[in-house]
């Protein structure tokens, strides 16, 4: 190995370092709660040091929101590559999000965060590759109705990207609930899981062809 190929591999080493420190600390604490000057203590570097990685703390955000969007995309790819229906491929996408909630809660959290206003306009490379990986997965979804309009499996009177992005827009938002209406639910004793199952049992119906040939969308066909 050249001094040069050993010095990138070793920038390289550092800066997953910094991510995997910064991400530890937003995890615990939460983005706004967490300074540069507290990323450099935890990975043990000088804070002008750090900044020769990353400029800012939003870089740093955005570099370790994008290692969970890749891990959401690889979901939707794999789903997308089952040799099964259109109206199955949605069914196991939109498990796909679910999994990748309760299993990634902290980078589904800050996904869902990297979305507000807050980070409206950002001029990042990882941000503009979350947004293309986001834009993926719609398409993926698109394509799944696309394809179960032609297989007989999804009713073809639907637009497939109006579809894609109601379901994209609704799961995202029925797993990451406001604090009122997670409030309200507990109040009328429904959890978390039931309201999920419930959601899937009214929009199986709404895009199936056939309810007759098609069976419900619960858990069980998942």
């Amino acid at each position: 190995m050249s001094i040069a190929d050993r010095k990138e591999r070793e920038k390289e080493q550092r800066q997953r370092d910094i991510i995997d420190a910064a991400e530890k600390l937003f995890f615990s604490r939460g983005y706004d709660n967490v300074s540069m000057e507290e990323i450099a203590e935890e990975v043990e570097l000088s804070k002008g040091t750090l900044y020769l990685y990353f400029k800012d703390k939003e870089a740093l955000f955005f570099a370790i929101v994008l290692r969970g969007a890749r891990i959401l995309n690889a979901k939707y790819s794999e789903c997308s590559r089952l040799k099964i229906t259109g109206l199955n491929k949605i069914r196991a996408m939109g498990h796909g999000i679910i999994e990748f909630s309760q299993g990634y809660p902290n980078y589904f959290r800050m996904l869902s965060y990297s979305g507000s206003e807050r980070f409206c306009n950002v001029d990042n490379d990882d941000a503009k590759e979350i947004l293309e990986l986001t834009n993926r997965n719609i398409s993926l979804m698109r394509e799944a109705f696309e394809q179960g309009m032609k297989d007989g499996t999804v009713r073809d009177d639907i637009n497939p990207l109006e579809m894609a992005l109601y379901l994209c827009i609704t799961s995202l938002s029925i797993m990451n609930l406001d604090p009122r209406w997670k409030k309200a639910l507990k109040a009328a004793e429904i959890n978390q899981d039931r309201f999920i199952e419930d959601f899937r049992r009214f929009i199986g119906p709404s895009i199936e062809s056939s309810r007759k040939a098609n069976a419900a969308f619960s858990t069980s066909d998942m």
